[in-house]
C-alpha cells in the first residue's frame, strides 16, 4: 500500500469517479476504481474517457442500494468514524467486498 486511505476518501472519490464518467449513480465499480486511484495503482485517465465538459451530465444520483449498504456496514465496522485511516487488512477486506459487488453488478 503506497499511502494511508481514509474511508471518507473512498466514498468521495467513488462519487467523483461516477461524476467523471457521467454515471447517474455511484456503483461498486466506481468504489473499486476509487480505491485503486487512492492507492495510486491507476490514474483517472486509466478508467475511461470522460464525458466532455460541454456535454450536459446527468444530475448526480445516490449510490445504488448495495453500495449504500456496504458504506453503512463499514461505517459501523469503523465505529462511526469515517475519517479513520484504513489498515492494510481493512483495505484488503473492503476490496474483496467491493469486487464481489462488481461481479454481482455485471451479472444483472
Amino acid at each position: 500500500m503506497t499511502g494511508r486511505v481514509r474511508f471518507v476518501e473512498v466514498l468521495t472519490t467513488a462519487s467523483s469517479v461516477a461524476n467523471y464518467l457521467a454515471s447517474p449513480n455511484v456503483t461498486a465499480f466506481h468504489v473499486d476504481r476509487a480505491i485503486a486511484l487512492l492507492l495510486e495503482e491507476i490514474a483517472l485517465e486509466d478508467i475511461a474517457t470522460a464525458l466532455p465538459p460541454i456535454i450536459r451530465r446527468p444530475d448526480p444520483g445516490p449510490a445504488v442500494p448495495a453500495v449504500r449498504e456496504l458504506a453503512q456496514r463499514w461505517l459501523s465496522r469503523l465505529e462511526g468514524d469515517p475519517v479513520r485511516e484504513l489498515l492494510e487488512a481493512d483495505v484488503a477486506d473492503l476490496r474483496a467486498e467491493v469486487r464481489a459487488l462488481v461481479v454481482a453488478e455485471r451479472g444483472q
